[in-house]
């Protein structure tokens, strides 16, 4: 079969039936949809559609592969040996556990495997590494001599009996270090990084300071997401409100509710702090489109629309914004379509530095809850009580990330 590419993308896909792809590359079919005009002149666009065709690519070949020439778990630990003595950045190892996890989600890769105790110890030890490295370290990994004997024998093609193989030597299987590279004058030591605390770093008050952590004004956007019902403009009121304490202005734009309604009115009352009031504005309407809001981010500390979806452009222009805007803070709702992803592409859960999830627990509205999926500044899995406006798990209790994936020996 001919390989999908991004020239003949619109032909090919006709003959594949996508209601039967994975969750993963049915959301990536989406993405490439919506930013494929942006193709040639975004390198951050084209690096996640090549990356897309790719495992596309895997995926249709596996399934169409009658007699495979290799299975998929002797790959993966083929693949895991080539990094022994290699320097891997975060995106690269979470490149190969999103590539793992596809492989255990489509049940090409099932405890039943000769090599399954190996591919548990891989995905724990890579997850691990995943978890210490910021976006821009790497590290060199570095496989025990005698782990490493093993793996080597498992993927090549003379083992004659991988059922022969029990479990795998875990004492100290990786060890890392990181990597100081100076190529050239781009780069500088860290010892040279200042030991004050940045002047644009501040924490909110209360509860809110512990949710979010220790926020830094560049580049700041907070996307939020939930279902129907669930609280998230209340959510938004609620943090103008915690920001303005802080005595930042903001402003609201209300494209989902009208400002005259009676709703707007109780959020206000029961969320508005009466001294805060005078700091918060609110318009309901975009007279000139994305210049609206472009405006009102060289005017306010804090600009939050209520919704992205309400505004009418691609959600690409959304990273361009908090681009354009590094010292205003962003808050954007983004409207979920029937399979639970945000409309219009996940692109924004990718730029923006804290993603925020608001929970419906129930029909009584008291204990709906926002939690944490992705912060940059604090700890991942926090709840906040939408009711309450109380943390309802400390930082101790937060998930950890490595519930992102299916661990194979779960």
């Amino acid at each position: 079969m001919e390989q999908l590419s991004y020239h003949n993308y619109d032909a090919k896909i006709k003959a594949i039936d996508l209601k039967s792809l994975p969750p993963l590359l049915h959301e990536g079919h989406s993405f490439f949809i919506e930013a494929k005009p942006y193709y040639q002149k975004e390198p951050t666009v084209k690096e996640a559609i090549d990356l897309y065709l790719k495992r596309l690519n895997e995926h249709l070949s596996v399934k169409h592969k009658s007699k495979p020439t290799n299975s998929p778990d002797l790959g993966f630990v083929s693949r895991f040996v080539a990094m022994h003595n290699t320097s891997q950045t975060k995106f690269k190892i979470g490149k190969y556990l999103l590539g793992l996890q596809d492989a255990i989600s489509l049940k090409l890769i099932t405890k039943t495997s000769s090599v399954a105790s190996h591919i548990a110890e891989i995905q724990q030890k890579l997850i691990k590494q995943y978890n210490s490295l910021s976006e821009k370290e790497q590290i060199t990994i570095v496989i025990n001599d005698a782990w490493l004997q093993t793996l080597r024998s498992l993927s090549t093609p003379s083992v004659q009996e991988l059922g022969a193989f029990t479990d795998p030597i875990v004492a100290d299987s990786v060890v890392t270090s990181l990597v100081l590279k100076k190529p050239s004058g781009l780069f500088e030591s860290m010892d040279s990084i200042s030991q004050q605390v940045n002047p644009n770093s501040f924490r909110l008050q209360d509860d809110f300071g512990e949710f979010l952590g220790d926020l830094e004004r560049f580049e700041l956007a907070i996307t939020i997401e939930g279902d129907q019902g669930s609280g998230k403009t209340r959510f938004t009121y609620q943090l103008a409100n915690t920001f303005a304490l802080l005595g930042h202005r903001i402003a609201i734009f209300s494209l989902e509710i009208g400002r005259n309604s009676d709703l707007i009115r109780r959020m206000k009352a029961d969320y508005l702090f009466p001294q805060n009031q005078s700091q918060v504005f609110i318009a309901d309407t975009l007279p000139e489109g994305m210049d609206s809001i472009r405006n009102a981010a060289k005017q306010f500390d804090v600009v939050i629309i209520d919704s992205w979806n309400k505004v009418g452009v691609s959600s690409l222009d959304f990273d361009s914004l908090r681009k354009q805007f590094p010292n205003t803070i962003f808050i954007v709702i983004f409207q979920r379509t029937t399979q639970k992803t945000i409309r219009g592409g996940t692109a924004p859960l990718y730029d923006a530095g804290i993603n925020i999830e608001v929970v419906k627990a129930d029909d009584t509205f008291k204990n709906n809850y926002a939690v944490t999926t992705k912060n940059r500044y604090g700890v991942t899995g926090i709840q906040f009580g939408i009711n309450s406006q109380k943390v309802l798990n400390g930082a101790s209790e937060s998930t950890n990330i490595d519930t992102e994936f299916e661990i194979l020996n779960s």
